[in-house]
């Protein structure tokens, strides 16, 4: 088994779209049809993430009120950059990076919908 993709349910998916080229750096790798709704595929070459659009009686999830899913995390390089070009696009940043472990350094965004997504950068 390996891992494939992560489906989120976007109340705007061109906003959602937009927030993961601009703020997280990836691309739209793909595009899909089915049954009339259309699933758009952005990632790099080591991840994916499934954009559907929301119907219009879906409600928004509360990753810190409910079990299940709680956050996915993503390692980048320099993680000081992706803060300040996050916040530059209007991205909110839950707080300032901090050592969460001796060899690395963590912060935690939200995407349009209330996603909660961790970003890890290891220092030396």
């Amino acid at each position: 088994m390996r891992w494939y993709h992560l489906g989120i349910k976007a109340k705007d998916s061109r906003a959602s779209i937009r927030f993961y080229c601009d703020v997280l750096g990836l691309s739209v790798v793909d595009e899909v049809e089915i049954w009339g709704k259309v699933f758009t595929f952005v990632g790099n070459d080591t991840i994916q993430i499934e954009i559907e659009q929301a119907g219009p009686t879906d409600t928004q999830a509360d990753p810190s009120a409910m079990t299940g899913l709680n956050h996915f995390s993503v390692v980048v390089d320099d993680i000081a950059a992706l803060v300040k070009g996050a916040r530059a696009r209007g991205a909110e940043v839950l707080m300032e990076p901090f050592a969460s472990r001796p060899d690395r350094l963590t912060t935690f965004i939200r995407d349009p919908d209330g996603v909660l997504i961790q970003i890890i950068a290891y220092v030396k």
